[in-house]
């Protein structure tokens, strides 16, 4: 199996867990009244627990440890796409329903495509095509449940914004740390980024005064949250970026919004129309777009 394969399958497998993640969230946050800065806190708390342990066992650890010289430059990696992506993806799940959020989210495919230009990768004009397909059908999807949604329109509207903003977040933690993944390896960068998002969440849970009171509900969702789709989760994604460049790892993200929409209609009762499926089919179209080889010029003839 190439590399090329093979860091897409993870970044699929991935995005598959991450497609959970607004569903449990919004359970947590809005049907057991859990606070959504804890909600963040107790998933990275035990991802980075997780990952350190898998790092322990696997005999990473010496590995782990030479990834520390470059604490600061991943802590600032964690502090934007753990700290801050984290914050307002459970913000949004409070405001708005898990499908519009997993669709928005996971349409920062399009930010890593624009971003990945300012690191010098090249981005071929097929694969922003893909992500612009990826983006419409995202979009069908999100306004093809808007009528039957019964959130108030503000709500949707600050928790669309919050998703927003957990996009730029996590695109931003993707490309620019492709660096750090290349010089300390995917798993231990994507640990100390885990680490250090956590420290701050837990610093700021303390601040607020924030009062952990868990039923066991709850706790399975949060275990769940922090082992697949935080340690789990996290690893197998920048392992893919050691493997393949960001702006084509990106669209493996467009696999989570109909996973999200199918988990939110089974498991929360959340509306589910025929747009899904025109949707899904320019999702499906986007992705072999975006991830097609690129063409190689012909050396001229001799």
């Amino acid at each position: 199996m190439s590399d090329r394969t093979k860091g897409l399958l993870l970044g699929i497998l991935a995005s598959v867990l991450w497609s959970s993640v607004f569903v449990a969230g919004r359970y947590v946050t809005t049907e057991r009244g859990v606070d959504p800065v804890l909600t963040a806190t107790v998933r990275f708390s035990v991802g980075a627990v997780g990952a350190v342990l898998y790092l322990l066992v696997t005999g990473r650890w010496p590995r782990l440890r030479r990834a520390f010289a470059g604490l600061l430059p991943l802590s600032i990696l964690g502090a934007v796409g753990i700290f801050a992506m984290g914050l307002f993806v459970f913000i949004s799940t409070s405001l708005t329903t898990s499908i519009n959020g997993a669709i928005i989210l996971n349409a920062n495919a399009v930010f890593i495509g624009v971003f990945a230009l300012f690191i010098g990768e090249r981005v071929p004009p097929l694969r922003f095509i893909g992500l612009l397909i990826g983006l419409a059908g995202c979009a069908v999807i999100a306004l093809g449940e808007t009528p039957a949604q019964s959130l108030p329109v503000a709500s949707n509207v600050l928790g669309s914004l919050a998703a927003v903003g957990g996009a730029i977040c996590w695109a931003a933690y993707t490309v620019w740390g492709k660096r750090y993944v290349r010089l300390y390896g995917g798993l231990e960068a994507a640990t100390i980024t885990l680490i250090a998002g956590a420290v701050l969440l837990i610093a700021m849970s303390l601040a607020r005064g924030v009062s952990i009171s868990l039923g066991w509900r709850e706790a399975l969702a949060l275990l769940h949250l922090g082992i697949f789709a935080s340690a789990v989760a996290m690893l197998l994604w920048y392992r893919a970026l050691e493997l393949v460049d960001a702006n084509l790892l990106g669209p493996t993200q467009y696999i989570a919004p109909p996973f999200a929409t199918l988990l939110g209609w089974a498991l929360l009762g959340e509306p589910l129309s025929w747009s899904f499926l025109g949707g899904a089919i320019a999702i499906v179209i986007a992705l072999w777009l975006a991830t097609r080889p690129a063409k190689r010029p012909r050396a001229d003839a001799a």
